[in-house]
């Protein structure tokens, strides 16, 4: 354990050196030029491209100097830009700490200190008039999986969108490709304060949501259930992410997928802990600082809590359950639907409770009415989805058909929009608490520590 954790703690040290040493955020004169490496490509944003760029000097105007930093940097430029390109722009990056400066609209140190977690420093524009020169092209697989990727999402947006109004059809592309752009930002603000907001960010909530809906068409094929998992798996991995434009959290998502599909397929004891640890040490391996990470934390304790926790439930309440006797067709029915409402409010609630004490920490709320809200919204979101699909599908094949399904994704998407509203007026759930990270890290080690402790009685009742 120790050595693992002074490997890691070494890679982290060396991987970002530059950055601990000299951050940009240091950098206190007017930076007129800089020196930057193209790492990803962020989607269109106000008609313009953005990209993720890593920063290693910058010139005041009369010397270079080592500091180093990613920026947001937006491309109005006629010149386009590839991944791994290294360039030499003459224009100024706006530093975070220099224009979020305006406490009375937001707690600006807050945003300050989570973009640095990120690592994000600052934004820069690159316009026609600025002298920009590439000095190395890059080359990446992905700037032509990204090519690609671009027109499949415009083919999904103009699908969405013929037979839509322009809200519920933002939303409807917010859940689809997790392009926010277009949601004004006071439905946004319902979604935030109803604790559904990661409905409209691309996570491993989407990634289940593919798979389910995958899984579902696949049982009307004489498939076993572990290939049905195997294929639906396949498919939502190697499709998903490039349409998302390889969204960070989607990419976690997608390997923790991955590696629970392993323990799943193959069937050997089935650890899912293992299996979650096992995608987590891939992820910071891949990017140590995704640590920090607020949408990192979240669904990695999220699944924890499930897989801790649902077997539990399971054990002690859903298996009474199954075993209850039933005389008739209606009280069998009543039984199963009452199974499935308690499987799907049980995981909401498991999810919640790993996640509470960090929520707690970085938000300084305690949100309840998520609990409630995410029991009708995860769901109907779902609807959206899978009516989505259908509508993009049929769009291709005969254009006409399209309308049904894209008035079912139109009214849901309404639908969703008016919960969110009714549920963020519910102020008697919400908590001002403050917690500090010792204190949020030792009560999810107990939350944890506790669900262990049950885990292994279960197992030796089990046993028995």
């Amino acid at each position: 354990m120790f050595s693992c954790l002074f490997i890691g703690y070494s890679y982290t040290i060396i991987r970002y050196y530059d950055i601990l040493k000299n951050p940009l955020s240091n950098f206190d004169k007017p930076i007129k030029a800089y020196n930057a490496k193209i790492l990803s490509y962020d989607g269109v944003i106000g008609f313009r491209d953005r990209y993720i760029a890593y920063v290693d000097k910058v010139y005041d105007g009369t010397n270079w100097y080592d500091y180093a930093g990613n920026i947001r940097l937006y491309n109005n430029s006629l010149k386009t830009l590839f991944i791994n390109d290294e360039i030499t722009v003459s224009s100024k990056i706006n530093l975070y700490k220099n224009i979020l400066t305006n406490d009375d609209i937001y707690n600006s140190k807050i945003i300050i200190e989570v973009l640095a977690d990120r690592m994000l420093y600052g934004a820069a524009s690159i316009y026609q008039y600025n002298n920009f020169v590439i000095q190395k092209n890059g080359f990446s697989i992905i700037n032509y999986i990204n090519a690609y990727s671009i027109k499949i999402r415009n083919i999904i947006k103009k699908s969405l969108g013929s037979n839509m109004h322009a809200i519920p059809y933002s939303i409807a592309q917010g859940i689809m490709i997790g392009d926010k752009n277009i949601i004004p930002y006071h439905i946004r603000q319902y979604f935030i304060d109803a604790g559904i907001s990661h409905i409209l960010s691309i996570s491993g909530l989407h990634i289940s949501m593919i798979l389910s809906i995958l899984f579902l068409m696949l049982s009307f094929f004489p498939i076993n259930f572990y290939k049905r998992i195997l294929i639906s798996t396949i498919i939502t991995i190697i499709i998903y992410p490039p349409i998302t434009l390889f969204s960070v959290s989607i990419i976690r998502a997608s390997i923790m997928a991955f590696c629970l599909l392993i323990s799943y397929y193959f069937d050997r004891n089935r650890n899912s802990i293992n299996a979650l640890f096992l995608s987590a040490l891939i992820i910071l391996l891949l990017n140590p600082n995704s640590i920090k990470d607020i949408s990192f934390q979240f669904s990695f304790l999220a699944t924890l809590g499930i897989i801790i926790y649902y077997p539990i439930f399971n054990f002690y309440i859903i298996k009474n359950i199954r075993n209850i006797n039933t005389n008739n067709k209606i009280t069998l029915l009543i039984k199963n639907i009452s199974i499935n409402l308690l499987i799907f409010l049980s995981i909401n609630i498991f999810a919640l409770i790993t996640v509470i004490p960090l929520s707690i920490h970085h938000f300084s709320i305690l949100n309840m009415t998520s609990i409630i809200s995410n029991i009708f919204a995860v769901p109907i979101s779902f609807i959206i989805l899978s009516s989505s699909l259908i509508t993009i599908i049929t769009y291709q094949i005969y254009t006409p058909l399209s309308i049904f399904p894209s008035k079912t994704t139109e009214f849901f998407s309404e639908l969703l929009i008016n919960l969110s509203n009714k549920f963020s007026n519910i102020n008697f759930l919400k908590y001002e608490l403050n917690l500090n990270l010792y204190s949020a890290v030792f009560i999810t080690f107990i939350i944890v520590f506790i669900g262990i402790l049950i885990r292994i009685k279960m197992n030796k009742l089990n046993a028995l």
